[in-house]
């Protein structure tokens, strides 16, 4: 999609509706300052895993959709140098070591774990998915466009979208099935399409925070720092970025740095570093 194609259609989308950002809570874990990922349970109706930034250490937090706190959890076996973004699927926990700021880490990684009680103390990790752009050549290169902070699983794959700094385009990656069921291997990923989401004139513009796709799997939400964007399903899943349903501006002085979102059955939920808990009623119809 061309960035003039993709321009018109975030314009016909933000005229097709307009829903609210609410606030419904606030996170009330003391530890739980910087919230960077959250996902539903895919068993425990009405449980929501999130975690903290960059040098929060490997500690999953079990909240509920109004940000009460319903648990902790240390994640044994699994460092967490820039944990950014988490996925859920069959009673698994996908979480992302794929902060990348300066676009010159090779250890990203995806910890795999089986989701635990709200009461555990402890979870070891399963297995730890290591990966690689296949695009990146530089460390750091010159557009500095290989940073993370967003995944969501597909049937039986895992994708990514990239938060990127040298223009306001995102990019979607999936992860090969085989290291995440088998013999682990050093794992590609496969480049699939890029998207302009915009933001000229907004304090930061571009770069993707969130991304989360509905338990039916017919929506995909994808958050950024000035707007939420949900598409409908594409006929082949590497279109998930074509023309979207609705594109929802966010008013920076509320939703401050959103950097955390999940479907909460039709709404969506999103958090902010501030502990901030907002929900978007029926985004899209």
């Amino acid at each position: 999609m061309s960035r003039l194609v993709s321009l018109l259609a975030l314009v016909a989308a933000v005229v097709a509706g307009t829903p609210t950002v609410e606030p419904v809570g606030r996170l009330e874990a003391p530890a739980l300052d910087e919230s960077s990922g959250l996902v539903a349970s895919t068993i425990r109706p009405g449980v929501f895993w999130t975690h903290n930034d960059s040098g929060g250490g490997p500690v999953l937090y079990a909240i509920s959709s109004t940000g009460e706190h319903l648990g902790s959890v240390r994640v044994t076996g699994a460092s967490a140098r820039d944990w950014e973004a988490i996925a859920a699927h069959g009673g698994k926990l996908y979480v992302g070591d794929v902060g990348n700021n300066a676009n010159q880490r090779k250890d990203l990684a995806v910890h795999v774990v089986p989701e635990p009680d709200v009461t555990a103390e402890t979870v070891a990790v399963e297995r730890t998915v290591r990966y690689r752009y296949p695009d990146q050549t530089e460390f750091p290169p010159a557009a500095r466009n290989f940073d993370a902070e967003a995944l969501f699983h597909d049937g039986e794959s895992l994708y990514l979208l990239t938060k990127h700094r040298g223009d306001t385009e995102t990019t979607l990656y999936r992860f090969p099935r085989a290291p995440f069921s088998g013999e682990l291997r050093a794992t590609v990923l496969t480049k699939l399409s890029t998207f302009d989401v915009g933001g000229a004139g907004a304090p930061f513009p571009g770069m993707v925070t969130a991304a989360d796709l509905r338990a039916d799997g017919e929506r995909l939400a994808v958050l950024t720092y000035h707007a939420l964007f949900v598409f409908d399903r594409p006929a082949r899943p590497e279109e998930w970025l074509g023309t979207p349903r609705l594109v929802l501006p966010l008013d920076p002085a509320v939703a401050a740095q959103c950097e955390a979102l999940a479907w909460d059955g039709d709404d969506l939920l999103f958090t902010n570093e501030g502990r901030g808990v907002f929900r978007v009623a029926s985004p899209g119809g």
